[in-house]
């Protein structure tokens, strides 16, 4: 999971993905959000990275250390670009559903310690905008001629 190549893959250009390209792209989306959420507030608990774990194990079949998520939380990607950008870029080769679960997959892990802060907020908001998703359709609702 460390090199995400498929999203600098995405984030260099490269527009069309097979099947299984799309499914990896969503993993490593996953992976990455997840992880940088971790940080988003400056303070990292246990119960947040025992969660990403969950979570990625559950979602994706991901098995990953606490090392491997603290890594994926300061990855050297947003030297390059802000996370939203990577976001921004890789939601245009997945699914709506795909979408959604990243956001849903996010919510569960600021909120596990059932406090949100602010900053976990706008990074929730700044990620669920990137993906292009709209609050009706974080809802779950299927919007007709979309």
């Amino acid at each position: 999971m460390s090199t995400f190549s498929f999203i600098k893959k995405i984030f260099g250009g490269e527009a069309s993905l097979s099947g299984e390209e799309q499914t990896k792209l969503f993993e490593e989306l996953l992976f990455l959000t997840l992880s940088r959420a971790s940080r988003s507030d400056l303070d990292i608990s246990e119960v947040e990275v025992s969660k990403i774990q969950e979570i990625l194990k559950d979602v994706a079949g991901i098995e990953s250390t606490e090392q491997e998520i603290r890594t994926a939380g300061m990855s050297e990607l947003y030297e390059v670009a802000p996370l939203e950008k990577y976001v921004s870029k890789a939601s245009t080769g997945l699914s709506k559903a795909q979408r959604i679960t990243v956001v849903q997959a996010l919510f569960n892990v600021i909120s596990v310690d059932e406090r949100v802060s602010q900053s976990e907020a706008d990074f929730f908001n700044n990620v669920a905008s990137s993906l292009d998703l709209s609050p009706i359709e974080l809802m779950g609702a299927e919007i007709d001629g979309a």
